[in-house]
Formats: structure tokens, sequence, C-alpha cells
């Protein structure tokens, strides 16, 4: 067994206030110069949060990110933090600005990273890993670093101020990780690995938030109100969600599910919704592939609940044809992730999973 364990970042904090010491950080681990990234709509929402930096003496460079995780943006940024010879680089957004971020800092010798994102979407803040795209979105896989994020701090108050859609989006992608996992991690051979171990009860803790409490904080970022449970998902989303993997290594990132994700980019219709609605997707169509209709019948209440896409025809993408989807299906199981983690997928299996879940979803919206 191969297996290297992540665990995460070499600092992590979550509470309001958190980004007020941000210029001390940077002050305590003698940062002078720094290469600030942040989105564009985003900016205006996280720019108030950051004022004590903005109006210390530390150097700071701002930079508007592209938008897309590309290797031409990498290269960009990295070769931003050289030509200004900073220190760090702080990313200030979502997940594919975070993606980005820690992956420039990785290529330039003696940076490291800070991540404050605006968004609980994903765990992209917390994992050594990104997600690469081209400049039309395409996925392109993803790629593992040497070094891990160096500061990741959560301010739950920026979260609230999120779009409700990203959230949502971030909850289905955390429910994911239990049933993208368990396949795996609990076969006989994996029980006697400490860190598989904790990988599965990450997994399942994931599981367990999201089902009890996920409704919840929807709600409670849809009227604004900062409570525990909305933070507790937040932490569950980015830092629980991110451990999954962290700790469990290929064993324990993904399977069908985001293998969906990153083969359904090849349709462009896709492009128009987030990760996370299409990692929903994935999941449904890994339990039609395990014929656990009855769980696909218990999360269909909270899929919509959360209005989740549960087929191709809630994805746009209703129009394929046989010959199209037996192409997808063919593509999904010869992802790189999905071929490495050892779960046991056909094409032919696939490919009527997908064909009877679109007929199984049409009969309950008839029922």
């Amino acid at each position: 067994m191969s297996l290297v364990v992540r665990t995460g970042p070499q600092e992590y904090e979550c509470r309001v206030g958190v980004l007020e010491t941000l210029t001390d950080r940077l002050n305590r681990h003698h940062y002078k110069k720094v290469v600030l990234i942040h989105g564009a709509t985003s900016w205006s929402v996280a720019k108030p949060y950051l004022n004590t930096l903005l109006e210390s003496e530390i150097d700071c460079a701002l930079s508007l990110f592209t938008g897309e995780c590309t290797y031409a943006e990498v290269d960009r940024i990295a070769k931003l933090a050289q030509e200004t010879d900073a220190d760090i680089i702080i990313g200030v957004g979502g997940g594919k600005l975070c993606d980005t971020v820690k992956y420039a800092a990785a290529k330039v010798s003696g940076v490291q990273s800070i991540l404050v994102p605006t968004l609980a979407s994903n765990c992209a803040p917390w994992t050594p890993l990104s997600v690469m795209y081209d400049e039309e979105g395409l996925c392109l896989g993803f790629d593992i670093h040497n070094e891990q994020v160096g500061i990741l701090l959560i301010e739950p108050e920026l979260i609230l101020d999120s779009p409700v859609n990203y959230f949502v989006a971030g909850v289905a992608d955390t429910l994911a990780k239990w049933y993208e996992s368990d396949v795996i991690l609990s076969q006989p051979e994996h029980q006697t690995n400490a860190f598989l171990l904790m990988a599965r009860s990450a997994a399942l803790n994931c599981r367990d938030n999201i089902v009890q409490n996920g409704l919840q904080a929807v709600s409670d970022i849809q009227a604004q109100s900062l409570t525990p449970v909305f933070t507790q998902i937040v932490e569950t989303i980015i830092a629980i969600s991110g451990l999954v993997g962290g700790l469990g290594d290929s064993y324990a990132r993904t399977t069908i599910g985001h293998a969906v994700h990153d083969k359904i980019t090849i349709f462009p219709e896709s492009h128009a919704y987030l990760h996370g609605e299409k990692v929903a997707y994935g999941v449904m169509v890994q339990l039609a592939f395990e014929q656990q209709w009855s769980e696909i019948d218990q999360l269909t209440t909270v899929y919509n609940e959360l209005k989740l896409p549960k087929s191709l025809v809630d994805l746009n993408l209703g129009h394929l044809t046989e010959q199209q989807i037996k192409t997808f299906a063919n593509e999904i199981i010869h992802d790189e992730t999905l071929v490495s983690s050892g779960y046991p997928v056909t094409h032919e299996g696939l490919y009527q999973a997908m064909v009877a879940l679109e007929a199984y979803v049409k009969l309950k919206v008839e029922e």
C-alpha cells in the first residue's frame, strides 16, 4: 500500500474577527512583501475585512484573478511573485482562485500561501492540490503539490455574505465525500490502516453533519443569521471534507461522483453549473450504479429542498443522444482519479446506470 498523508494547512483558524490578525501574523513570520490575488465580485465584500493589512506598512501588490485555474494563470501569478520579490501570496476568493494561488506559491522557492476563502463551496482552501482547467472551462484533472497551504483563515461573517447557491454547492460537494469513498475505505484490507480509518471517520462526519444540519445552515445563510450550526457546516465543507482526501490519499479522494464532474465539462451547457452541483448529479450516478435506489430516495428529499440536480435533464443535458451518453460514460471510466482509486466500474454498467437514473428520476417526478 502506498499512502501519502497530507493533512492540511500549516496554520488554520476560523472565527469572527480572525482577519484582523493577518498583519500581526505576517509580521510574526517576517513577511514583508505580499502579492494579493483577489476575485472580481467578491473583492468589494472582502476588502473591508482586510483594511488593517492594506493600511499597514507591509508592501502589498494587488492583482485581479482571471477567473479560471489554468496553467497560464498559475505561471502569471508565480512570475508576479518573483518580479516583486514577494515572501507570500495571499488569495482572497473562491475555490478556483485558491487552487491557483497555492499552485503558484508551490512553484516559487521560499514563497508561502495564505488563503482567505470568500465562499464555502468546496474543500479547495484546505487541500494541497489544484484542479486544473483550460481557458474554456474544460477540466484537465488535478495536480498535487509538494507543499501544503501556509495559513488558512476563515471569517464566518465573510462566508455568510456569499451567494447562497455557492454554499448549497458546498453542501452537496461535502455530502459526496462519504458516498464516493466508502466503497474503497470499507474494504477489509483497509481496516487495519490508522489513517484510512480516520479518513473514513471524517467522511462519515461529513455525511452526518450535512444530513442533520445542512438544511438549517442553508436557512441560516438565507436569513443572514450567523449561528453555531452555520459555522460548523462551513468548517465541515472546507476543513473536514479536505481531511478525507488528506488522510486517505487516493483511497479516499474521489470515485464516480467527481469523475462525472470532471468529464461532464466536455458539454458547454454544464459550465453554467457549479462544481458541487455537478458532483451532486455524479453521486446520483454512483448510487444508481451501485443499485442503491433506497438511498437515492432518501437523498432526493435533501436534493429537492436544495434544488440540486438529480439527472441529466436537471443539468439541461436531457437532449443527449444514446451515443453521447455512451461516450460520456467511457470518458468517466477512464478518469485518472477513478482508475487510481481501484473502484470497480465498467463502461456498460455505468452507461446502464445513467440511463436507468434518468428513467427513475422522471418516474418519481410524475408520481
